[in-house]
């Protein structure tokens, strides 16, 4: 039994809170109405400082009725809107805030945070090139682009962007997990590596870097390496039910068949319709001769997710054990009709 699957890919892709804070609030206030316009502005930034963001809007707002042409309180107030995922509204803003060339490059990074969010990626792409014209020192724009290039499954350019990223913030230790694990897609499991630990060396308490890392060196072939990469992420952050789940699936192509089942079960502990888990312990469950367990625990895999076709491989294994032959070649059919292939080496048994 060799049917472990594993889901690890992980693609940090934060919002960044780009706050500009204006050069407008200084000795050039010659009306009343400008002087209040800039106290109302000022206690803006403070009330988004401290993530008051509807307080923010308010003040940004009031600001802007009482000062024409006061673009980075738009530009603000978008950012206000943007952490109350009001992106139509935040999107107006920075349109607005688009008419003072000093913001331009912050106001088309930030409109094209919103097309992301709102799943218009075409949208964001021009954007973030656009900030990029702008201000082609930025890391940010590269990096969210080669996010949106590795969603798209274009994994060199999602490696030239991430590229692009860290040569202009050597530091950005989001950028090279993500960078590895689009070199992973790639099978260039060396340079997945080699990038991992650079975002550790940089940030060491990355639950997700110490996870992927440990796949990486489970796919290059080092299963203790890869167990103990897992098993600092499970000590960093002991609810991470994947690290659990992976640290199972490193266990059991070492052979520790009892260990593999124990982490599984931590992982369903800790999501219960986690059906990655399930199957996993069958398997295990399989190799430790229970195959009334491993029947039990991959028709659970099922009951989550009708189309896991290495569940009905793996059922159809315990079920041919368990002398329910006609069960056995049911569940091969159907892992075939869902794309296993390795499934097919057993129909023959069916005949």
């Amino acid at each position: 039994m060799k049917y472990i699957i594993i889901a690890t890919i992980c693609i940090c892709a934060s919002i960044p809170r780009t706050f500009a804070q204006a050069d407008t609030i200084q000795a050039l206030v010659l009306n009343s109405d400008s002087l209040e316009a800039g106290k109302l502005y000022n206690s803006g930034v403070e009330k988004f400082k401290l993530t008051n963001f509807e307080g923010a809007v308010s003040d940004f707002t009031e600001a802007i009725r009482l000062r024409d042409g006061f673009y980075s309180a738009y530009l603000n107030r978008g950012s206000a809107y943007m952490e109350l995922k009001k992106y139509s509204e935040a999107i107006s803003d920075y349109n607005t805030s688009l008419n003072d060339t000093e913001n331009k490059k912050t106001a088309y990074f930030l409109r094209a945070r919103c097309y992301m969010e709102l799943g218009s990626e075409d949208k964001a792409e021009g954007d973030f090139n656009s900030a990029i014209s702008a201000d082609p020192s930025n890391d940010k724009p590269y990096y969210y682009l080669g996010v949106i290039h590795f969603g798209h499954g274009d994994y060199q350019k999602a490696i030239d962007s991430y590229s692009k990223a860290i040569d202009n913030n050597k530091m950005h230790a989001h950028a090279y997990n993500d960078r590895a694990s689009a070199k992973r897609q790639l099978e260039d499991y060396g340079g997945a590596i080699s990038d991992y630990r650079r975002a550790l060396m940089i940030d060491n308490s990355l639950v997700f870097a110490h996870n992927n890392l440990g796949s990486a060196l489970r796919r290059s072939g080092d299963l203790k390496g890869a167990i103990k990469s897992y098993s600092i992420a499970i000590n960093l952050d002991g609810e991470n039910y994947m690290a659990y789940n992976n640290r199972g699936s490193a266990k059991y192509d070492n052979g520790d068949f009892k260990g593999a089942s124990a982490d599984f079960t931590k992982a369903i502990n800790l999501k219960d319709d986690y059906s990655f888990s399930y199957n996993n312990r069958g398997a295990a469950k399989f190799r430790l001769e229970d195959y009334d367990g491993c029947l039990t625990d991959c028709t659970k895999a099922i009951e989550l997710n009708s189309n896991y076709g290495f569940a009905y491989l793996n059922r159809g294994n315990a079920k041919e054990l368990l002398r329910d032959d006609n069960g056995a070649c049911s569940d091969w059919n159907k892992a075939i009709e869902l794309g296993v292939k390795s499934a097919e080496q057993h129909i023959g048994n069916c005949n």
